[in-house]
């Protein structure tokens, strides 16, 4: 049984480890496109975190996949845009959005990165007054 507690114990730590910044639940409107794709298409977040997001997708999109992101916040009549990888698809029972995707960002610019990280910081305070 003790044996069961520390394998538990470990895999939860790992995990956490290997999640490098906090989530945060929140919905945003998302514009992608895949690599050299010139569609665009419009998404939903269900998480956010400065190290990536988890995404709902109308569509199957493979793993290893490169996309340019575009993340709007609350006000901003511009996105920031931001290049991501997905590293995780599932399917979901859901008819709007049948897959949710895990898209961990390989870049931003030092503009972007400020921008989002504002951004953030902005949700995280408009979170904890509630």
């Amino acid at each position: 049984m003790r044996w069961l507690k520390l394998i538990k114990t470990y895999k939860e730590k790992k995990k956490q480890k290997a999640r490098r910044c906090d989530r945060i639940s929140h919905s945003l409107k998302i514009s992608y496109q895949i690599a050299n794709d010139t569609l665009h298409v419009e998404c939903r977040t269900k998480d956010i975190s400065e190290s990536g997001i988890r995404l709902n997708l109308y569509q199957k999109i493979e793993i290893g996949t490169v996309l340019k992101l575009g993340i709007y916040f609350q006000e901003s009549v511009e996105p920031v845009w931001v290049i991501g990888k997905v590293v995780w698809l599932k399917a979901t029972p859901r008819k709007e959005y049948p897959f949710e995707a895990g898209i961990e960002f390989t870049f931003l610019d030092s503009s972007s990165r400020s921008k989002f990280q504002n951004h953030i910081q902005d949700i995280l305070n408009f979170l904890n007054r509630k």
